[in-house]
């Protein structure tokens, strides 16, 4: 039997009624008081994760402006910097259609609890889901799983998780571009063309701001990706 003393969790549930008793029902599955987080929406959750790592993510699917599958994306893609990427993830939601089910499963979710959930089915999917071997994290994976949301077909990456709000259209001209060093590349630019392996894999499409991780990625592991260059839009050029 799993010792959850030690570990921590967060509860993400627009429901405040839902969260309290989850919150029990982890108490008495032996979690301590001050290791069950709260968040009330995926955004909250996504900035909660930003700072403080947890064990295990307990999350509702129906939420706005941030849902769950979202959240999970962004998780998966290495956005938050204090929590890994492979984190264990489950779903607790009245939303059990097959469409939400395979989503979870293309981004490695590790349970679908359906709603409302019995103690045993909160058990056992913390046990499956905190002992089963993690997925290799890989930012690149799960950029071209469409949620569907308004948030994930506006933009990949909204900056205003961490700071000011941007939305960029996918037909946006970049008149700009310049092509950079990876090792010159900051956090969060804005690539004006695609961005393809010597394989031909498509990693990340233009318009999209590229994270820490991804970066990391690319410098760290030159021969999976084999990717020396990025075409950038110099944001801070004349217009």
């Amino acid at each position: 039997m799993l010792d959850y003393s030690k570990l921590s969790i967060l509860v993400v549930d627009d429901q405040t009624l839902v969260r309290s008793l989850l919150a029990q029902l982890l108490k008495g599955l032996g979690f301590a008081v001050d290791h069950v987080h709260q968040a009330v929406d995926g955004l909250s959750a996504l900035r909660s994760l930003n700072v403080r790592a947890v064990d295990v993510v307990l999350c509702d699917i129906s939420m706005l402006p941030l849902n769950g599958l979202d959240l999970l994306k962004e998780l998966r893609m290495g956005r938050p910097l204090a929590t890994p990427s492979n984190v264990p993830f489950i779903f607790l939601s009245g939303h059990a259609e097959r469409h939400n089910v395979e989503l979870a499963a293309g981004l490695d979710a590790d349970g679908f609890v359906v709603k409302p959930p019995k103690p045993v089915d909160i058990e056992k999917a913390l046990g499956f889901a905190l002992t089963r071997p993690r997925p290799a994290p890989d930012p690149f994976r799960y950029t071209h799983i469409a949620t569907g949301s308004e948030y994930d077909r506006s933009h990949g990456f909204r900056l205003g998780v961490i700071g000011p709000a941007l939305v960029l259209a996918d037909d946006a001209c970049f008149e700009r571009a310049r092509p950079q060093s990876l090792s010159d590349v900051g956090q969060d630019a804005l690539l004006a063309e695609d961005l393809v392996s010597p394989t031909g894999r498509l990693l990340l499409r233009r318009g999209k701001r590229i994270t820490a991780a991804q970066l990391a990625a690319l410098r760290e592991r030159p021969e999976r990706f084999g990717v020396v260059e990025l075409v950038i839009e110099d944001e801070d050029a004349p217009a």
